[in-house]
């Protein structure tokens, strides 16, 4: 397929400084979108909310979907986020941060907000540093590391060509590579930084290793109670520990599930999702836990 840069500039002069989401359901942004797509040379700055992203021209990159969808989706934690940083500085940590979308949402919210995001791929990271430069944001701090539950370990990561699929835990995707990564824990991550007058919040997808990277945060847990917003798959739970270590998890440290309805769930209805899954299905998506009778859930059920 041939490319070509005037078409490149005219679709990136069609959508500049517009929010990307205001050509959600329009007819003629799609018809215009499929016409020059397989065309198009390079990434375009997209405008979403009130930051910028660059939207790959490639499938298999997540950012792509902004320009397909014209919207990120996770409009309920988008919102929490958004609830908690009226009355709150927010200390996020982005946990498999992708190219930043959280992160940058975040940042955008209040320049009071601080924020932490953790890719352990090399080339996404590469995307997330491009989106930093575009927003100039002065309160995100990146780290290209694996997190998990122990310290400077080298593990083979699996990079996938899609990279929604890499992982640290498995290869269950086509076409991938092997790179060495160094481990980090989320309690050493944070020693170094004054969180006292934050509402902490983690963001936690990384594919299958979240119960290890929650093992490397239990002394922040225990001292701030975060809000954790956490995608439930297969990946994690087909294995008995990490069913079991959860079970004690919530147990130990007082915490609740509830979904995007604000309901809480017991953890055998989550397991009783997982397996109704179809096989080619992997997730049931994002849930948060929550510390029982805390500021966090007061205010994560609260109307305002």
């Amino acid at each position: 397929m041939i490319k070509s840069k005037l078409l490149t500039l005219f679709f990136q002069k069609f959508v500049k400084d517009k929010d990307i989401r205001s050509f959600r359901g329009k007819v003629f942004y799609y018809i215009i979108f499929r016409l020059v797509r397989n065309f198009l040379a390079f990434d375009i700055i997209i405008k979403i909310y009130n930051f910028y992203i660059f939207g790959s021209i490639n499938k298999n990159k997540t950012s792509y979907f902004l320009l397909k969808k014209c919207e990120f989706g996770d409009f309920h934690e988008l919102s929490v986020i958004k609830k908690f940083s009226k009355k709150n500085k927010i200390f996020l940590l982005d946990c498999g941060c992708n190219y930043g979308f959280y992160s940058f949402y975040t940042a955008s919210l209040s320049p009071d907000n601080l924020i932490i995001s953790i890719e352990a791929s090399k080339n996404t990271s590469i995307q997330f540093l491009k989106n930093l430069d575009l927003n100039y944001f002065k309160n995100v701090y990146f780290k290209n590391r694996a997190l998990s539950n122990t310290d400077d370990d080298i593990i083979s990561f699996n990079e996938s060509l899609n990279d929604w699929e890499s992982s640290q835990t498995h290869n269950d995707f086509k076409n991938y590579s092997v790179i060495k990564v160094k481990t980090l824990k989320i309690d050493t991550l944070i020693k170094n930084y004054d969180f006292k007058n934050f509402m902490p919040i983690i963001k936690l997808d990384v594919e299958g290793n979240e119960i290890n990277v929650i093992d490397g945060a239990l002394n922040f847990i225990k001292n701030t109670s975060p809000l954790i917003i956490i995608e439930f798959s297969k990946f994690t739970f087909d294995i008995q520990f990490n069913i079991n270590y959860l079970k004690d998890f919530l147990v130990k440290y007082d915490y609740s599930i509830y979904n995007d309805k604000n309901e809480m769930l017991s953890f055998d209805i989550i397991l009783v999702k997982l397996k109704q899954l179809k096989k080619n299905y992997k997730t049931i998506g994002n849930y948060y836990l929550i510390k029982n009778s805390s500021k966090t859930m007061e205010e994560f059920l609260s109307n305002e």
